[in-house]
């Protein structure tokens, strides 16, 4: 098993999304398969919204996803991203079904936490089983996964969590605490 590192991860993201963006820009759409088409393919993407923490949120394609309020963590020796944050660490529990016709692998979803004014530094601990993000073992039609990611938060009584399922497709859902 290959471990990447917050500070690869957070390269690849960001090269990522610099590489959809620049794509984007230069009008690059598939239509290979459309028949050679010159109208640009539709993106489906999925509206996010606002729920609150122990609340299902389900999006138009079937994709369910639970976030369970934040608590306190302990993390152990071998955590990373403490160093250079200041607060309290607390972690989220995020369960997913996905109810799509296709499959769902929860290593493409984003989370980020804002509390008290800053965002939150993410944590990575190995010896809790925390990573940056969800499985990469693809879930199927039905499939059903539940994971704990974790945080260095300002205040734990004031947090907004935004999450995206994917890169692309999916607009965020947020989940504040007041």
């Amino acid at each position: 098993m290959t471990r990447t590192t917050p500070t690869r991860r957070r390269t690849l993201v960001a090269v990522a999304a610099a590489a959809a963006a620049l794509l984007a820009a230069a009008g690059c759409t598939s239509t290979a398969s459309a028949g050679g088409s010159t109208e640009p393919a539709e993106i489906a993407t999925y509206a996010g919204g606002q729920t609150s923490f122990g609340e299902s949120f389900t999006y138009a394609n079937g994709l369910v996803i639970e976030v369970k309020k934040p608590v306190p963590f302990v993390p152990t020796a071998q955590a990373e991203g403490l160093e250079a944050a200041d607060g309290q660490p607390v972690k989220v529990r995020i369960s997913i079904i996905n109810g799509s016709s296709v499959e769902y692998v929860p290593d493409t979803l984003g989370v980020t936490i804002v509390s008290g004014g800053k965002q939150a530094e993410q944590i990575i601990d190995p010896g809790s089983r925390i990573e940056l993000t969800g499985p990469s073992r693809a879930l199927g039609r039905s499939g059903v996964v539940a994971f704990d990611l974790a945080f260095v938060v300002e205040d734990p009584e004031d947090l907004t969590l935004s999450l995206v399922p994917s890169l692309g497709g999916y607009d965020p859902m947020v989940l504040t605490t007041s």
